[in-house]
């Protein structure tokens, strides 16, 4: 089961979206989400947090529409995006995508990227896409991975801590072979596509990578 998740951060092109939405299982829509989803003409299965950021005709529009919803204390443990992978988590999906979940909040933003790596070890594929970026994680479990991609796209890898062992860039116009990145290098930053995909591989760590454009 391919699982959605809509949080309440930048979105623009609306277009760019309902495609990768239609293609899911399952919606889930995290808070302020709400207003993306409208905007789309898109209905979740259900809309999980404190219901802080949510409009009231948004509300009322979902709920005309049965759309259910898990209310939770405004002081929780947790953001609304967490919430909403843990609601998914126990769906067992193979795969869950977060959108909305980059903003102006930087905070906001690496936590949720973060959450790439809960999803991982609960032994499920996780992305985080927007307009300019799709971010991926590897570690032990997951180790390799391909990417679609278009001559002149970047791909970034970065170690979330300590340092990423045995990377191996293949189709990217600096490929590495082996190679070792410590936490804190930019030696993995803005490497290029000279194809239509990317292998990368790692052997000991974990690493974000992401496909951007300008």
């Amino acid at each position: 089961m391919k699982c959605v998740i809509v949080s309440n951060g930048n979105i623009s092109d609306y277009n760019y979206y309902k495609e990768i939405i239609k293609a899911a299982d399952y919606v889930i829509c995290a808070d302020g989400g709400a207003s993306h989803l409208i905007n789309m003409k898109i209905v979740p299965h259900v809309i999980i947090g404190d219901l802080d950021s949510i409009k009231n005709y948004e509300k009322e529009f979902f709920l005309k529409k049965k759309v259910e919803f898990y209310k939770f204390p405004p002081n929780k443990d947790a953001t609304d995006t967490e919430l909403a992978v843990d609601f998914a988590l126990s769906h067992r999906p193979t795969e869950i995508i977060l959108l909305g979940a980059i903003g102006s909040r930087m905070d906001h933003s690496i936590a949720n990227a973060s959450l790439l790596k809960k999803i991982l070890d609960a032994g499920v594929k996780g992305k985080l896409i927007d307009e300019k970026n799709e971010i991926h994680i590897l570690n032990k479990e997951l180790k390799e991975i391909v990417i679609k991609g278009n001559k002149g796209e970047f791909l970034s890898l970065i170690p979330m801590w300590d340092r990423v062992k045995g990377i191996t860039l293949e189709g990217l116009k600096y490929p590495l072979n082996n190679a070792e990145i410590p936490f804190g290098s930019s030696l993995g930053i803005s490497n290029e596509f000279i194809g239509n995909e990317a292998k990368v591989t790692i052997k000991e760590g974990v690493a974000l990578v992401i496909k951007a454009r300008d």
